[in-house]
C-alpha cells in the first residue's frame, strides 16, 4: 500500500506543477499584466488539480486495498500490476500534457475554458478543423512533448514500485485506524472539501475576474463538464405549463404582434450574418474603424447602426439557433427534432407571410446539419460553396478549410434578389473571417499600431485584419450594388455579428460587455422608413434583430416574444430594453456577468465600456439571467410539443 500511496503522490505532484506552469503562461501570455492577485488563480487551481487526479488515481488507490488481501500476494500478481500501472500511467501522462497545451489554446481563441464547444469537432466540419489545427498550432512537437513525457513516466513508475519499503510491525488497530484516516483523506481530495462536493460546474468561480475563474479550473475536469452540458442538451426534458404561465407573469408575455404596417410583405428582406465581425478590433478608433471596414464605411456613416450590442453566445451555430429559431439548444438542427418543424420560427413567420425563403452559406451545407433542418423548417431553397463554385469556377481557388471568399455569395445573392418575382428573405451566413485567415484583403494594410495593441492580438494580427477587412469590404461593395439596383427601395438589409473577434484579447475589467460587442447594421429605403425612431445609443442584442425586422416588414403579425424590441421604435415598455448574452446581459443600469453576483455602471451612456466599480444588484436582476434562459427553453419545449 504505502508503494501505490507513494505513487499517487509523486505523480499528482508532478501533474500539478504541469497544470501550475500551464496556468503561469496563461497568465503571462494571455492576461492584462497590469492585473495583480493571481494567488488565488493557482489555489483553486490546486483544488481542481485534487479533485481530478484523486478520481484519475482512483482504480489504482482501490488496488492498493487488494494488495492486503492474500490472494494477491500468493498469486505474484506484483509484476502484473507493475506493467499495468506503467501503461496506466504513461496514458495518463500523455493526456496531461496534451491537455495542458490544448488548454492553452483554446483560451487564447475562446477566452474561455474549454467548454461544449470544443465538441464542435465533432459537429462541425471535422476534416477543416482538423486541417486548421494541423497547420496553425505545432502538433507534432505537442505530440513529441507528450510521448517523451509519457514514457519517462511510465519509467519512473517502474523505479518507484522497486523501492524497498521497512516492514510495518505495528499493531493491527493502528494500521486499520491509519487506513481509515486515508480513505476519509481521499474522500475529501475527491470532493475537494470535507463537507460537501466543492469546486463543482456550478460553483467553480471564485474571482470576479472572469479570466482567473477559466484559467484556474483543471482542463480534463472542464472536459468532463462540458460533456455532461452537451449530452443533456440532447435530453430535451418535458415543461410543464404552469410554469411558462409564470415566466409570463413574471418576465414578459409569451407572443406578440407587430404594428400595423402598410407595405406588409412587399419588400425583400437580406438578413446577413457574419462571421466573428466583432466591435473589439476598432476600438472606438475612428482611424482604424474607417481602414477596417473598408467601403462598409460610408454604409455605417449613412445606414442605421447599433453599436451598443451583443451577440448571443460565442459560437456560430449557437447564436444562429437563437436568432433563426429561438433556440438555446447549441445541437438543435442534428438532434432527434431534426426532421420536426418548428412554428413560430423566423422561417415560418415569413413563409406564412408570403415570402419565399432562401439561405444562403459561403462554406458548406451539411455543417451541422444546417441544409435537411433547413429543408424541413420550409426553406425553398439553399445555396453553398458547392453551388457556389459550379456557377463562379473561380471561386475554387479561393477555397480554405471553411469555405470561399464571401464575394462568390453576395453575387448569387444579388442574382436571386435581381430576378425575384414575390417577396423574398435572405437568411445568409459569411465565412471569410474564420480562421484560417486566407481570404484576405488585396492591397497591403498600412497599419500603425503600438505595441499594446499589438499585443491584444494572439495570433498573426496582419492575417486576422487582412481577413476582417476583406469580409468587410466585400459587404460594402454588395451594398453598394444594392444602392444601385432596380430594387434599391424595395429592399431591407440587417446584419450582425455572429460572435466577437476570434484571437482578440480585451481588458477584462473595463470591457466585460464591450469586448464581445457586435454591430447591427440596417439599410432601409427612405420610402420604407415609417414612423422611425432611432437612438444609435440604445442598448440590444440578437434576440431584437427579428423583432425590428418584423415590424418593418409585417402587418399584426403574431411573433414569439423572447424578451426582443423593435429597435427602431421609441421605448414603451422597460421591461425590453436590456441586451442578452449568455455570459453577461445588460440594461439601462449597467452591465451583470453571471460569472459574479456584481454589477457594474457603464464609463458613460455611448459605450458598452464599463467601470471597474463593482456593487451588488437587486435580487431580482441577480436572478434575471438564469430565469430568461429557463425561459426560453420553455418556449422551445412548447412549440416541441414536449409540455405535461
Amino acid at each position: 500500500m504505502r508503494k501505490i500511496i507513494t505513487q499517487i503522490l509523486i505523480f499528482t505532484a508532478i501533474y500539478m506543477a504541469i497544470f501550475a506552469l500551464m496556468r503561469a503562461v496563461m497568465l503571462y501570455n494571455l492576461i492584462e499584466h497590469d492585473i495583480d492577485d493571481w494567488g488565488g488563480v493557482f489555489w483553486h487551481g490546486l483544488g481542481h488539480d485534487m479533485r481530478t487526479f484523486s478520481a484519475i488515481f482512483l482504480p489504482i488507490f482501490l488496488s492498493g486495498f487488494l494488495s492486503y488481501l492474500g490472494g494477491f500476494i500468493k498469486l505474484n500478481l506484483a509484476k502484473f500490476y507493475q506493467i499495468i500501472s506503467s501503461i496506466y500511467i504513461a496514458i495518463v501522462s500523455f493526456i496531461v500534457v496534451i491537455f495542458a497545451f490544448i488548454n492553452y489554446y483554446y483560451y487564447q481563441i475562446y477566452q474561455n475554458k474549454i467548454d461544449m464547444f470544443i465538441f464542435g469537432l465533432k459537429d462541425d466540419d471535422t476534416a477543416a478543423l482538423i486541417s486548421i489545427i494541423w497547420n496553425d498550432y505545432p502538433v507534432i512537437l505537442i505530440l513529441l512533448c507528450a510521448l517523451v513525457f509519457a514514457i519517462l513516466c511510465g519509467y519512473l513508475n517502474s523505479k518507484i514500485l522497486k523501492i524497498k519499503f521497512k516492514k510495518s510491525n505495528q499493531p493491527i488497530w493502528i494500521l486499520i485506524i491509519c487506513n481509515i484516516i486515508l480513505i476519509y483523506a481521499y474522500t475529501v481530495a475527491l470532493r475537494a472539501h470535507p463537507v460537501y462536493n466543492a469546486l463543482r460546474a456550478s460553483t467553480y468561480q471564485f474571482s470576479t475576474f472572469k479570466p482567473f475563474n477559466e484559467i484556474s479550473t483543471n482542463p480534463i475536469m472542464a472536459l468532463s463538464w462540458a460533456s455532461k452540458e452537451y449530452k443533456n442538451q440532447a435530453n430535451f426534458p418535458s415543461v410543464k405549463m404552469s410554469r411558462i404561465k409564470e415566466f409570463e407573469k413574471s418576465l414578459f408575455p409569451l407572443f406578440n404582434t407587430t404594428s400595423q404596417n402598410p407595405n406588409h410583405a412587399k419588400m425583400h428582406i437580406h438578413f446577413n450574418l457574419m462571421e466573428s465581425f466583432g466591435l473589439g478590433l476598432l476600438q472606438e478608433d475612428e482611424k482604424l474603424e474607417k481602414l477596417l471596414l473598408g467601403s462598409l464605411y460610408s454604409h455605417f456613416q449613412s445606414d442605421f447602426v447599433f453599436k451598443r450590442f451583443l451577440p448571443s453566445t460565442n459560437g456560430t451555430i449557437d447564436s444562429l439557433n437563437r436568432i433563426l429559431f429561438q433556440s438555446p439548444i447549441i445541437n438543435l438542427t442534428s438532434s432527434k427534432f431534426q426532421k420536426t418543424k418548428l412554428p413560430l420560427s423566423v422561417i415560418d413567420i415569413y413563409k406564412k407571410a408570403g415570402y419565399r425563403v432562401v439561405f444562403a452559406y459561403a462554406g458548406n451545407s451539411a455543417w451541422y446539419n444546417i441544409n435537411y433542418f433547413l429543408k424541413a423548417q420550409g426553406v425553398d431553397d439553399i445555396v453553398d460553396e458547392t453551388i457556389l463554385i459550379n456557377q463562379y469556377p473561380t471561386a475554387k481557388t479561393s477555397k480554405h478549410p471553411y469555405g470561399i471568399k464571401d464575394e462568390y455569395m453576395y453575387n448569387k445573392i444579388f442574382e436571386i434578389l435581381d430576378n425575384a418575382t414575390t417577396p423574398t428573405l435572405i437568411i445568409s451566413l459569411t465565412i471569410s473571417n474564420h480562421p484560417p485567415y486566407l481570404h484576405n484583403n488585396k492591397s497591403q494594410l498600412n497599419l500603425d499600431l503600438n505595441s499594446s495593441e499589438i499585443d491584444r492580438y494572439a495570433t498573426d494580427y496582419k492575417a486576422l485584419l487582412s481577413a476582417y477587412k476583406y469580409a468587410n469590404n466585400a459587404f460594402g461593395e454588395y451594398l453598394n450594388n444594392i444602392k444601385n439596383s432596380k430594387f434599391k427601395d424595395n429592399i431591407i438589409v440587417a446584419a450582425s455579428g455572429d460572435h466577437a473577434n476570434r484571437e482578440y484579447k480585451f481588458d477584462y475589467k473595463n470591457e466585460i460587455a464591450f469586448g464581445i460587442s457586435v454591430p447591427f447594421y440596417l439599410y432601409i429605403p427612405q420610402n420604407l422608413q415609417n414612423n422611425i425612431y432611432y437612438d444609435k445609443d440604445r442598448i440590444g442584442s440578437h434576440k431584437d434583430i427579428f423583432p425590428t425586422l418584423y415590424n418593418l416588414s409585417l402587418n399584426e403579425t403574431k411573433y414569439l416574444n423572447i424578451g426582443g424590441k423593435n429597435m427602431l421604435s421609441k421605448p414603451s415598455d422597460e421591461r425590453f430594453e436590456f441586451a442578452m448574452h449568455i455570459n453577461v446581459w445588460a440594461d439601462s443600469d449597467g452591465i451583470y456577468p453571471n460569472f459574479n453576483n456584481s454589477k457594474y455602471k457603464f464609463q458613460n451612456f455611448q459605450t458598452l465600456k464599463n467601470s471597474d466599480e463593482a456593487f451588488k444588484p437587486s435580487d431580482d436582476k441577480a436572478k434575471f439571467h438564469k430565469l430568461y434562459e429557463d425561459y426560453i427553453y420553455h418556449a422551445l419545449a412548447l412549440r416541441l410539443g414536449l409540455v405535461e
